[in-house]
């Protein structure tokens, strides 16, 4: 299943996404925030340690890491017996095309446009039900921004904790989904000094 799955990193899938449409998602998720911010309160960080920060991360690569394979799990007897037909069909059409068969090489186009098409939609299925599993982990409390802030402040701002919880979902939910490597590099820059991670990336 990893020739299906893992050839291309699941959110590569956002590239499928036409631009005007992440444009105006982006545009109205900016005035939503710039309006809702005028009825918030604010609020503090925690004085944090880079080994807490870094526990933090461990905990959040280790969930990545159950998600990863559960999605490997759940997509490899669904997707796995078509993906290998696939790549019997090219096999064969990449041995007609060596012996120089009359309509080889459009076979060969076709069938390798297919393969590609399959992983495509693997790829599409795999982010998304890796995003889905994120977002039910975090859902349920284990989150990553309130580890940050002291929400303690925003006891006469109820509704803004349930909001706080809900964008914490979803960015937590998002960085899950992205793979256990991402939060990985993640950690990594807080042992750094900027400048050196900088010139690293």
């Amino acid at each position: 299943m990893h020739e299906v799955v893992d050839v291309i990193p699941t959110n590569a899938t956002w590239s499928m996404l036409p631009i005007r449409l992440i444009k105006g998602i982006a545009l109205s998720l900016a005035v939503m925030c710039a309006i809702v911010a005028f009825l918030m309160g604010s609020l503090t960080f925690k004085p944090l340690q880079t080994g807490d920060i870094l526990g933090l991360f461990l905990r959040l690569i280790a969930i990545a890491i159950f998600i990863e394979r559960a999605v490997e799990v759940l997509l490899t007897p669904w997707r796995g017996p078509g993906a290998q037909r696939i790549a019997a069909r090219v096999k064969q059409a990449k041995a007609k095309r060596e012996k120089e068969e009359a309509g080889s090489a459009a076979e060969m186009s076709n069938v390798e446009d297919e393969l590609r098409q399959y992983k495509g939609e693997t790829r599409q299925m795999a982010f998304l039900i890796a995003l889905t599993l994120g977002m039910a982990i975090s859902a349920v409390g284990l989150r990553g921004l309130e580890y940050f802030v002291n929400l303690n402040e925003l006891s006469d701002y109820p509704k803004q904790v349930h909001v706080f919880h809900a964008v914490d979902a979803l960015i937590t939910g998002t960085l899950l989904a992205g793979k256990a490597e991402g939060l990985h590099k993640m950690a990594l820059s807080f042992t750094k000094p900027i400048g050196q991670s900088n010139k690293e990336g």
